[in-house]
């Protein structure tokens, strides 16, 4: 399982869930029209795609519950909406974004 919810990185925080959830599909949908490489490359602000660099952040050991082969992929972000809704975590293998963790508050970088 790839998903991890925990009290960190979860929803347990969230005042309007029904929000977040419909800014994540809309977010979701929207992202399931780029390619890959448009996703790796994106420049739109609203997005804010890119690598971990997991030192900077407050996980430096990065997503621990998965296999060794798993977190030797690249793990990316984006986030739902401006300045709303904190960011999502996940790992990009060819055409398919693994979401691990959500992350409505981004906590990772504080």
């Amino acid at each position: 399982m790839h998903l991890q919810s925990s009290r960190k990185f979860g929803l347990s925080d969230v005042s309007d869930a029904p929000a977040y959830f419909r800014q994540l599909l809309q977010r979701l949908q929207a992202i399931s029209t780029l390619r890959p490489s448009e996703f790796r490359t994106a420049k739109d602000k609203s997005l804010r795609a890119h690598r971990h660099d997991w030192e900077a952040t407050t996980e430096p050991g990065g997503y621990a519950h998965l296999t060794a082969d798993w977190r030797r992929l690249e793990a990316w972000q984006f986030q739902l909406s401006a300045n709303k809704h904190g960011r999502v975590h996940g790992i990009l293998v060819d055409e398919v974004f693994y979401i691990v963790w959500l992350d409505p508050e981004h906590r990772l970088y504080q």
